[in-house]
């Protein structure tokens, strides 16, 4: 089989042969179908994200494909793929835990990651009226910007253009005080991007707000923060990596959240797909060009059929 392999970190991957994993116990083996291009895929190689694993190592966080042999044989599943293995690949193991039946295959292939991300949000603002993303243009700030205003809440998002689909703070010279003026109650800053100006954002908040950070498309520290916010006016910084709140919930959880996923993969879950390519017609290089040329965009699809 062949998988998206890295031999070194900060290097772009390439398509080879692989061995086809073997399967412990508790896990199944699965036909991939469709595998997204998240960033995390991107920080992931180039050595810039959180984790790292043993070298050579596969590509991939999550995708979509036919259990081919273990427990629900036969069923078509969204998987995150066992530890030792990555999604871009034409087969992958994956536990039993980690496996949820989909009937949309294109939408499957991206229903845990950003969804459970936004759930965990979900849970982080319930003691919050107002939510603030630090960009509108993400699949997760989307998701999230369509699931909090169901829920009825006050949900601004930081853009460098009016969105019909959101209360806008255009990034421009009034950014900070377009964010005194519109938002007057404490609020969950979910910022992907970092930097100094995620700083000086959190300064501008009401008291009691949080940022909670979920990455750094800048990959820069977040600075520009006055201690005394901190002390006095009870503001804090936190980080949200959604393995732990998603290893946070037992299996019955899962089944729940994925449950509550399925049925609304058409309106609040559904990612924007840019294009759809083959591992075989597009080298490592290209395709992490054509991801960081789209962002924004819709997401990239690895198609295994």
């Amino acid at each position: 089989m062949k998988a998206f392999v890295i031999s070194k970190y900060g290097t772009k991957p390439l398509w080879q042969q692989v061995l086809k994993p073997s399967l412990l116990s508790h896990q199944v083996l699965i036909k991939v179908r469709y595998a997204p291009v998240n960033p995390a895929d991107m920080y992931y190689s180039l050595g810039i994200y959180g984790i790292k694993k043993a070298l050579p190592t596969q590509l991939g966080m999550e995708g979509v494909g036919e259990v081919v042999e273990g427990k629900h044989k036969g069923k078509l599943v969204a998987f995150l793929p066992a530890r030792s293995v990555g999604s871009w690949a034409e087969y992958v193991a994956a536990n039993e835990s980690d496996i949820f039946e989909v009937g949309n295959e294109i939408q499957g292939s991206m229903a845990i990651i950003n969804p459970f991300t936004v759930l965990g949000f979900q849970e982080r603002a319930k003691q919050f009226k107002s939510i603030l993303f630090s960009s509108a243009r993400s699949s997760t700030a989307i998701q999230g910007i369509k699931l909090f205003k169901e829920l009825g809440k006050d949900v601004w998002a930081i853009a460098k253009e009016n969105k019909d689909y959101v209360n806008t703070l255009v990034d421009d010279e009034n950014l900070l005080q377009n964010i005194q003026k519109n938002i007057k109650d404490k609020t969950v800053f979910f910022d992907s991007t970092s930097g100094d100006k995620a700083g000086t954002i959190l300064t501008s908040l009401p008291a009691n707000s949080v940022l909670v950070n979920y990455g750094s498309s800048t990959a820069t520290f977040i600075g520009k923060v006055n201690p005394n916010q901190l002390i006095f006016q009870g503001k804090s910084i936190e980080g949200f990596w959604m393995h732990n709140y998603y290893t946070s919930l037992t299996r019955q959880q899962k089944e729940v959240a994925f449950n509550y996923i399925n049925s609304k993969l058409d309106t609040i879950f559904k990612s924007d797909v840019y294009q759809i390519v083959k591992p075989q017609d597009i080298s490592g290089e290209e395709l992490y060009k054509l991801q960081s040329q789209t962002r924004g965009q819709g997401k990239i699809i690895l198609e295994f059929k």
